[in-house]
């Protein structure tokens, strides 16, 4: 017989308890409390398809869920579609529904939802801002309550990244909402399934966001309250958060970036570079129509080195795709447009500008990321070496976006613009048949070349025709980067939970305090 061998009771002790350590260490996440953000900016509104800017979308991620979303690695993941299915090579797309999932009016969520929100977004009367990329959609039928089918025009690989990544995703609003608030104020009542609901907004002031109690995913939001303070410039943002005034800074200045990675209270949050400093002219002015202006001021006349290094502190790349570098089938332009003022001062010539008929304009931009007016004041300098005059206008968020998208009452922009999953997802604004077409350009080349992106069937297909879109406009300069770089955000270390999104999303549904 052989005998086992016996431990003693303390022994057994110290092996339960070593056993149960991690589970007993490990921090569970702490309901309540309210976390306070400094933001950069107001909003112009918070209707999930109507209202512009990067802030507003930001805000609207955490009122409003889409069908399926993206993780911090571009995975697709579900949100309101519990699963989906691929089917006739692309062409149909059918939507398995979650059950139970109830707006923040009590009404519920489903498919005949679903339809309903498509039918919003291509209504030419609500001019939606995303209502280009449903164009490849030619029917949705609802399938039953908890079912609904898309069937494209043509397979296309685009609809998934629509839904999931593009601006603010397929976010779904309440019918009953719409129809109590009308079109003009939805923007002001925004009503969704998300973790928060909208409790006041005090324009350029805050933005409060309160507790969902009956959000669908268990357990979250963690937290009852949040509190967005409007907060534009940015060593505001940063004093604030290093003074416990705030938990949370959005869009932190690259100035400020070595003092808050060397604060050991502080966490700096720094993903991908998907974001873009860009510079474009509008071809509604003659001299913008022309090719060679626009190469010898948004090309050969840009020294992008000197603006990465001394306006963006050496935290940016050069860029001359208007796709980042960080952002999925980017592909780089080094050999195009090196730095060459002589190159620049001859095309300015051919298109007859010169010391005798200089070209004046005004170059417009806004202090919402501190770097722009810098970058402004660095592009007005170097045209001045080939004789171009600049006035350069610093004007509020809110009204350079009006005069942007509206009036169209400008000449060169210079702003930041929001994250970019892929080529496709930019092509929303150089649509000249709809969408933005904020650049005003009549080039059916270009539209010719957003279509084969749309008509793309496969994976590499969709990268080939993304590559060809970006060479083109970068060869003709329809619109450029100046460079690329990463969403920054910081938080204190008692902020837990939070994911960082590359500047695709800003969502706090995860988010808790331990404090």
């Amino acid at each position: 017989m052989v005998k086992g061998h016996s431990l003693s009771v303390p022994l057994i002790i110290a092996i339960v308890v070593s056993l149960l350590l991690p589970t007993a260490w490990a921090q569970q996440p702490k309901p309540g409390g309210t976390l306070r953000v400094a933001w950069e900016a107001d909003v112009t509104g918070l209707d999930t398809h109507l209202s512009p800017g990067i802030q507003a979308y930001f805000v609207v991620g955490n009122l409003f869920n889409s069908l399926l979303t993206i993780d911090a690695e571009l995975n697709y993941v579900p949100e309101l579609a519990e699963s989906w299915d691929v089917l006739e090579d692309g062409k149909v797309y059918v939507f398995h529904l979650r059950k139970g999932v109830k707006f923040h009016d009590g009404t519920d969520f489903d498919a005949e939802v679903v339809r309903w929100n498509f039918q919003r977004i291509v209504d030419p009367e609500e001019k939606a801002i995303d209502v280009p990329f449903y164009s490849i959609v030619d029917a949705v039928e609802v399938v039953d309550t908890h079912t609904i089918k898309f069937t494209l025009k043509h397979p296309s690989a685009t609809l998934l990244p629509v839904m999931a990544a593009n601006r603010a995703g397929f976010l779904q609003m309440s019918p009953a909402s719409y129809k109590q608030w009308g079109k003009e104020n939805m923007r002001l009542h925004p009503v969704g399934t998300g973790p928060f609901k909208l409790a006041r907004w005090d324009q350029n002031q805050i933005i409060t966001l309160e507790k969902n109690p009956h959000y669908f995913k268990p357990g979250l939001p963690y937290l009852d309250r949040i509190e967005l303070r409007i907060m534009k410039e940015g060593v505001t943002r940063v004093t604030a958060l290093r003074a416990g005034e705030v938990d949370f800074a959005n869009a932190v200045p690259r100035e400020h970036v070595d003092r808050l990675a060397r604060d050991a209270k502080i966490q700096l949050l720094k993903g991908r570079e998907t974001q873009r400093l860009s510079t474009q002219f509008n071809q509604k002015q003659p001299a913008f129509k022309d090719v060679r202006v626009r190469q010898a001021l948004m090309g050969y006349g840009i020294d992008r080195q000197t603006i990465a290094k001394t306006a963006l502190l050496g935290l940016a790349e050069p860029l001359r795709s208007f796709v980042p570098s960080g952002s999925k089938g980017h592909i780089d332009f080094g050999e195009l447009y090196p730095y060459n003022p002589d190159k620049a001062r001859a095309l300015l010539k051919e298109a007859g500008y010169d010391e005798r008929n200089p070209l004046r304009f005004t170059m417009m931009t806004h202090g919402g990321e501190a770097s722009l007016p810098t970058i402004a004041t660095i592009l007005k300098t170097q045209y001045a070496k080939l004789g171009v005059e600049v006035t350069v206008e610093v004007i509020d968020r809110p009204i350079f976006l009006r005069r942007m998208y509206r009036d169209r009452d400008w000449d060169q922009l210079v702003n930041l613009t929001a994250a970019a999953f892929d080529p496709y997802s930019i092509a929303r604004a150089i649509d000249s048949r709809a969408g933005n077409n904020t650049i005003n350009h009549d080039d059916a080349q270009v539209d010719a070349l957003i279509d084969r992106m749309k008509e793309a069937a496969t994976e590499e297909a969709f990268l080939q025709a993304g590559y060809d879109f970006q060479r083109y406009i970068a060869e003709n300069m329809m619109t450029t980067g100046v460079a690329s770089f990463p969403f920054l955000q910081a938080a204190r270390s008692d902020v837990k939970g939070y994911v960082h999104m590359h500047g695709y999303k800003t969502r706090f549904e995860a988010t808790w305090l331990d404090k």
